[in-house]
């Protein structure tokens, strides 16, 4: 269901979400957040999709944040600040999705585009890459993307960049934590591609249930996340897939998942 803004590719079983708004830098509208959730719940229980990866057309920007003036034309205060909820609600549909998503990032993951990022479960990122938050610098602060930056960047690291405005390269963001993996830009998404496959080979209900345990028990305190995942573990082991890799193990085999 390719739209002007979002094309929409499936490709060895991953599929791809590229924001087609090159000639805006990949800013990207309320329209096009909403129809990134719509894909999300389109592929959730296609048995043939195993991950989803995240991306922009282009190869200067994987997203620069939310095109500001296309949220201005004609909203209250009131809409305004209605509208911002939008993005904080794709970070929690992200965080409870079932599947494994990637951002594969090529150029400038900015603003609201790095917290798109780092809301993904891993990113893949080009040597050209670069991150930032340079909200400061106009006189705004990148109040909703603090929470997903925050699960994976220093707290002293994260306020020195968000207080400067200043920009990271790709090297220095694997450094840091938030990004995965970093490629020459002509190998991105053929690299990109192997790394999603990888992961996605593994068995999807286990990748699902345990992928959101570990955003909960992010959440939580450790008494409470201790107490949460030793039941989990409890009902992960009564899954097929479970006995299935056990098995597998014991036999010296490779195991055949079946995602239950």
């Amino acid at each position: 269901m390719n739209s002007a803004e979002l094309i929409v590719e499936v490709e060895e079983r991953v599929c791809w979400l590229l924001i087609n708004r090159p000639e805006k830098m990949n800013s990207i509208t309320m329209e096009v957040l909403a129809r990134i959730e719509e894909e999300l719940v389109r592929f959730e229980q296609d048995p043939h999709v195993k991950a989803v990866a995240i991306s922009g057309v282009g190869g200067k920007a994987f997203c620069t944040g939310v095109d500001l003036s296309t949220m201005a034309a004609g909203a209250s205060y009131f809409d305004l600040h209605q509208a911002r909820a939008r993005l904080g609600s794709l970070f929690q549909k992200m965080w409870r999705y079932p599947k494994p998503i990637f951002a594969v990032v090529d150029g400038y993951a900015l603003a609201g585009g790095f917290g798109l990022a780092a809301a993904c479960d891993f990113v893949v990122a080009s040597e050209d890459s670069a991150f930032g938050v340079p909200e400061i610098n106009v006189g705004v602060w990148p109040f909703i993307i603090t929470v997903p930056l925050l699960r994976y960047v220093h707290p002293r690291v994260l306020l020195e960049l968000m207080m400067t405005g200043r920009r990271i390269g790709a090297e220095e963001a694997l450094r840091i934590g938030v990004v995965n993996w970093v490629y020459p830009k002509s190998e991105l998404r053929e690299r990109a591609a192997e790394r999603i496959a990888e992961i996605a080979s593994k068995s999807g209900s286990i990748l699902a249930l345990g992928k959101a345990s570990f955003y909960r028990a992010l959440d939580m305190d450790s008494s409470s996340a201790l107490a949460y995942l030793q039941s989990m573990l409890t009902v992960v082991t009564g899954l097929e897939d479970s006995r299935e890799g056990l098995t597998a193990f014991i036999e010296k085999r490779p195991p055949e998942w079946k995602d239950r």
